[in-house]
């Protein structure tokens, strides 16, 4: 069965959103997808979610249902960084079935449900996760290159990001939907001060590498557990992953993360990738900067509609980061 599309959202009449409706391109997607399963399609496919970002659209099929995903060109790298990890960490992603790394296209089977509410909830399953994110942080470590189009951010480059950032929304014109105003540039500023602080005792110990970025329940099959939406990626400090599904937790229980159990967490997810317990601490403050300097990267390619419709998205990223 076919899962329920979900409802368009604010951006519904922005250029991409219109574009992934069209009849146009969803037969130019339907026979991309017929030819590589040849021709197993049962019945009519279904849209399940359009959004400025990306697009997914799913099929059943003589073998099951299978998914096909395409991004907005910011995040277009994803296609092929999922062949990537799929030939490195098999057992901790989805295999594609089928990609098409200019166009930016992903065709995947399904894996059952994901995690859910009742399931981030429970510490022996959170424990699973940090295990299988620690292990395909290290497959790929020295393996993986990151791909064309993919944001590069070392630590000691975050607090000039975020000021970059915040100074350039500050100079947009008056009743630009990313406009800030003075008292939120000052604060911006402080905060890129203070990260700069906080991260300036980082050793070289732990490289650059693959931070999912977006380790959110819903983006991991219980099964395995195995994981799969890696638009949000970027080339950076990895331990920022693990802060990334923790803030999940938070945010899907309701409830800080009690301190024995983020504690478990953090020894188990260390015991398998190595460094030292402070840089792990050090770089959550980084979590939130990570989410703003995605996101950053679909703003060219976004019209004004789309940015009326979700600048509360990058701005709330951007306050949270200046907290």
């Amino acid at each position: 069965m076919l899962p329920i599309a979900r409802p368009l959202g604010p951006d519904a009449d922005g250029q991409w959103v219109r574009r992934w409706l069209s009849p146009e391109w969803n037969r130019l997607v339907d026979a991309w997808v017929a030819e590589r399963i040849d021709g197993r399609i049962i019945g009519e496919p279904l849209t399940y979610r359009a959004r400025l970002w990306s697009v997914t659209r799913c099929y059943r099929t003589s073998g099951g249902v299978v998914w096909f995903k395409e991004n907005n060109p910011g995040h277009r790298f994803e296609a092929g960084l999922v062949d990537e990890l799929a030939r490195l960490a098999p057992d901790q992603v989805i295999v594609p079935l089928a990609v098409d790394r200019e166009r930016g296209w992903l065709l995947a089977a399904d894996h059952g449900p994901t995690l859910w509410h009742r399931d981030v909830a429970d510490q022996a399953t959170r424990r699973k996760v940090v295990e299988a994110l620690a292990q395909l942080q290290c497959a790929v470590r020295k393996e993986l290159e990151p791909p064309p189009g993919m944001v590069r951010l070392a630590p000691c480059e975050a607090g000039d990001r975020l000021r970059e950032i915040a100074r350039a929304w500050a100079a947009l014109p008056s009743g630009h939907p990313l406009k800030l105003g003075a008292g939120e540039l000052h604060r911006a500023e402080a905060a890129a001060d203070a990260l700069d602080e906080r991260l300036a005792s980082l050793s070289d110990s732990v490289p650059l590498g693959l931070e999912l970025n977006d380790v959110y329940a819903a983006n991991v099959f219980a099964a395995g557990p195995r994981f799969f939406d890696f638009g949000n990626a970027i080339w950076g400090h990895p331990f920022v992953s693990l802060h990334s599904f923790l803030a999940s937790v938070v945010e899907w229980t309701g409830a800080p993360l009690p301190t024995k159990d983020r504690e478990e967490l953090y020894a188990i997810y260390l015991a398998r990738t190595g460094g030292p317990r402070a840089e792990l601490v050090a770089t959550e403050a980084l979590e939130r900067v990570h989410r703003l300097v995605s996101w950053v990267r679909l703003i060219p390619h976004a019209d004004l509609v789309e940015l009326r419709a979700r600048a509360e998205i990058p701005l709330k990223y951007l306050a949270e980061a200046t907290a």
